[in-house]
């Protein structure tokens, strides 16, 4: 017998955040360990969830790059971020030097991960039932 869902009242409030990613970048992995260490340099909660992640070179990438516009090849991103924390977050990867510093920049956020896959001209996942 499968757990009864939460109501959508019960459950925490969360935003979507979607990354630009340097070329070092190559696994999912790699970018979520330099997430963590970047939370926990900035003393802000590590409780994240990388949902997407394109990396530098990928077909997918590659469109994306090039319908935003972006000078060179990027890789891309989305990460849930608990709300209460969202601010700090959001300073962290909007910085002007955050890109040059980590590696990685917030492009837009949303309260809807299908607005940031969006802009981000990112495809929906399949998912695997």
């Amino acid at each position: 017998m499968m757990a009864k869902r939460l109501s959508k009242a019960l459950r925490g409030k969360r935003r979507w955040v979607g990354l630009e990613c340097s070329e070092r970048f190559t696994s999912r992995s790699s970018l979520e360990k330099q997430i963590s260490n970047i939370l926990e340099a900035n003393q802000l909660s590590g409780d994240f969830r990388l949902m997407d992640f394109h990396a530098c070179g990928s077909e997918v990438s590659q469109v994306a790059s090039k319908e935003l516009e972006l000078d060179e090849q990027r890789g891309f991103a989305i990460l849930e971020i608990p709300h209460p924390s969202y601010d700090e977050v959001r300073q962290c990867f909007g910085s002007e030097a955050s890109y040059s510093q980590h590696g990685m920049a917030s492009l837009t956020s949303s309260g809807k991960i299908r607005l940031v896959r969006e802009r981000l001209m990112l495809p929906r996942p399949i998912r695997n039932n």
